[in-house]
This record gives structure tokens, sequence and C-alpha cells, in this order.
């Protein structure tokens, strides 16, 4: 795929992580990075929570370094343009966090408790409110820095019915969206059910015009799928998602792959448990190890999944408590 530009910034290989709550951890975005995956977000963070209670209780979840991960993007969600406004300020006023490359809204999350706040895919039905985000977003951004764009990651409906959503689009376009990425599902499909390219494309066609990058995301997995939602959507990146858990090695494996190169070999067992002790050390340098662990034990079985005995070593890891443990469940010295 050409490269594209988010506002000034150029994303020379737009195949992007997804973000996603529990997996896009600093770690695992730093070894995506290094899979050659063109930028990775943050998962989603409550701008209300950051409005009135400071950065403390989210910093775990937004947590970036420029250094290691290269363009960086901290991904809000809520549904009041000023909770968006103050979740802004208080990001750019924070030493750790100032350096953002990108900030994305939210507008996809299915999560009811999520949707009951009138935040992620609840914005679909009311454009007018996400329309006032986003341009509540560039306005902050506008008076202190100026050079971060604003992008947007929704979905194809709110509704079952929906078969896209090109007003919602367009809406989010003409508030000054500068990047948006569309999951080819609805929001009653959660992430069960076959994504649609054809409602994508729909909401790709609305703002063409526009030219702002358009990514697409859903069921992408390996080269085959990354081509048909290019070609079915006419879309400029693509974003992956739940097929990158405990797999960064699908970036280096599609990048290849749509460039017409040979694709890596794929990971033996040995090669995967490691690469599941670097991402479980990584975030013990910012959580205790008991903490890192229970929440790891989430994660962990995507990086074993189709080994010799999986089901069995699944079992154990998911009731680990210490990484010594864990390295002595995986046979590692």
């Amino acid at each position: 795929m050409n490269s594209v530009k988010i506002g000034d910034i150029k994303i020379k290989n737009p195949i992007a992580l997804s973000p996603m709550a529990g997996i896009s951890s600093l770690p695992f975005r730093i070894i995506c990075n290094e899979m050659g995956a063109g930028y990775c977000p943050t998962e989603l963070v409550s701008a209300r929570s950051i409005r009135y209670n400071g950065v403390g209780k989210s910093m775990r979840y937004m947590r970036i370094s420029p250094e290691e991960e290269g363009i960086t993007a901290i991904q809000l969600f809520g549904s009041e343009p000023d909770d968006f406004k103050a979740a802004i300020e208080t990001i750019l006023d924070t030493p750790v966090l100032k350096e953002v490359s990108i900030i994305d809204i939210n507008m996809g999350c299915p999560v009811p408790k999520v949707v009951k706040t009138g935040s992620g895919s609840a914005l679909m039905e009311d454009p007018a409110r996400a329309a006032a985000i986003v341009k509540a977003c560039k306005r902050t951004l506008e008076n202190v820095c100026p050079n971060i764009p604003v992008t947007v990651k929704t979905r194809t409906g709110y509704n079952a019915e929906d078969n896209g959503k090109p007003d919602f689009a367009k809406a989010l376009a003409d508030a000054g969206c500068d990047m948006l990425c569309v999951h080819g599902r609805t929001r009653p499909q959660m992430y069960h059910g076959e994504s649609s390219n054809q409602a994508i494309a729909v909401m790709r066609e609305a703002v063409r015009d526009y030219k702002i990058p358009f990514f697409a995301n859903g069921d992408i997995c390996d080269t085959a799928s990354a081509k048909r939602i290019i070609e079915e959507t006419g879309c400029d990146g693509i974003m992956i998602g739940r097929a990158a858990r405990g797999n960064p090695w699908v970036f280096e494996q599609v990048i290849a792959g749509l460039a017409g190169n040979g694709e890596p070999k794929y990971p033996d067992a040995d090669e995967k448990k490691l690469m599941l002790m670097r991402e479980l050390e990584g975030r013990m340098k910012y959580l205790p190890e008991e903490v890192a662990v229970r929440e790891f034990r989430s994660v962990m079985p995507f990086y074993i999944k189709g080994l010799t005995g999986s089901a069995q070593i699944k079992v154990k890891l998911c009731s680990a408590t210490g990484i010594e443990e864990i390295k002595e469940i995986l046979g590692i010295v």
C-alpha cells in the first residue's frame, strides 16, 4: 500500500493496530511497531475521567513511548465536547503524554456500559453531537498543538439494518476529522458475524471528495483478507484487530504479502512463548507482578493457540499467579 498522511504525519505503512481494550498495552504496541505496524493507538480512555480525575487512573492505559513505538495515538471516548476539551488540555500538560502524535476518538465501541452513556457507537445516532466533539478537539489542539490531527474510529451502523452511514461519515469530515476508520460491523453485531466490506465502501465513497485518509477494519487476518478489503472498499489503509492478539507477526506477514514479496516464516512454538514472556515482562515495568500476570491471563491463550497441548497449557496459564510459574508452565528455563 502507498504511504498516507494523517494531517502532516506520514504513515509509511498504512497497516495499523486497531485499538483494543485489554490488548493494546504499551509493550504490545512496541512489539507491533517493530513488526511493521504503521502506528498503534492506545485502548480507549474516558475523556470524562481525565477531566475530573486527572491522568492518574488512566495513565496505565494511555502511557506512550515515542522513542519505542514511533507514531503515537491516544484514543478517547465520551459524549460531551467539553470533556474532550478538558482531557486534551490535561494530556498536553502531562510530560509523559504531551508528545502524543494523534488524538483518536472512539465512536464505535458497542459495549453496553459505554453505549448507555451516549459514548462509543451511540454517537452514530447523534451526528450533531459527534461533529461537535470533533470540532471541540480540533479547536483545543489549534490553540496549543495545531500539528496534532484528530481521527475517528466508528462502525457501519448503530442498528442491525444499517448498511453504512454515509451522512454520519460526512458529518465527521465536515467537522474537520483528519482520518476516518470504519469497522465493518454494526453495533448489535458486537464482534460476531461477518464484517461487511460493502457497508464500509458506502461510507468510504461518502467522504472521498474530502481527501482525508480512510481506513477499513474488520476480519483482516492475512494477506488475502487484507487484499479483499482494500479492493472492495477502496480504502487508503487498514487496521488489524483481533487477528493480532498474540500474533504481532501478522503485520510483517501482511506487509510482505501486499508488496508481493515472500512472506516471512511463521514463528515456531519457542518464538511464540518468548514473545509472550517479552510482553508480560514489559507490562511488569508499569504494574506489580501479581496485577500484570492476572490481567495477562486473558491474553496468553492467544500466543499459545495452535501449539501442541495448548488446551492443557491454557488451563494452567489462566490460574498462574507469578512469572516464574508461567515460565515453568511454558518450559522456559
